[in-house]
């Protein structure tokens, strides 16, 4: 697992900087199966809807016609599957925006999850030594069928001013 690293890190040569990064890179995020009793633990804590947490009656007679994830969990599934895709630490800094989430299908117990990410931008700030980036990412299920859509900021420390 990748761990990011705080602005006091003393050497700098193996983590990734915002200068590291080019509009147009792809990231792998790798994959994720969820389970029913995760949907249902996850929605018991953060999003207690009948269609999330009632498989045998409530969920099944919704107009999901069964149980599914939370928007909020499909969304969580993505930002570990970026965070752990990282074969080097960042220097990150901080999120800095979250825009145009599509939640584009249900999710469901069972589905195998495969993210992507694409960096779109990177603009530095000279006078912070960081820069901001943009990605756009995305997840797939098991039918590569698009069930998510996020375009992500974050604020990464810049190797030079």
């Amino acid at each position: 697992m990748s761990r990011d690293v705080g602005a006091t890190a003393d050497d700098n040569s193996h983590i990734v900087h915002a200068e590291d990064l080019t509009p147009g890179q792809v990231i792998q995020l790798g994959s994720h199966t969820v389970c029913e009793s995760e949907i249902i633990a996850f929605a018991t804590q953060w999003d207690p809807q009948f269609f999330h947490l009632d498989p045998p009656r409530a969920a099944a007679e919704s107009q999901f016609g069964g149980l599914i994830a939370s928007g909020l969990h499909t969304l969580s599934i993505y930002q570990r599957l970026w965070v752990d895709s990282r074969t080097q630490p960042w220097r990150v800094i901080a999120g800095a925006a979250m825009n145009d989430v599509a939640f584009l299908r249900p999710v469901r117990p069972g589905d195998v999850l495969t993210g992507h990410t694409v960096i779109d931008d990177v603009r530095f700030e000279p006078d912070k030594h960081r820069g901001r980036v943009t990605f756009a990412g995305a997840l797939s299920n098991q039918d590569d069928k698009l069930v998510l859509r996020v375009t992500t900021a974050v604020y990464l420390g810049a190797r030079t001013a």
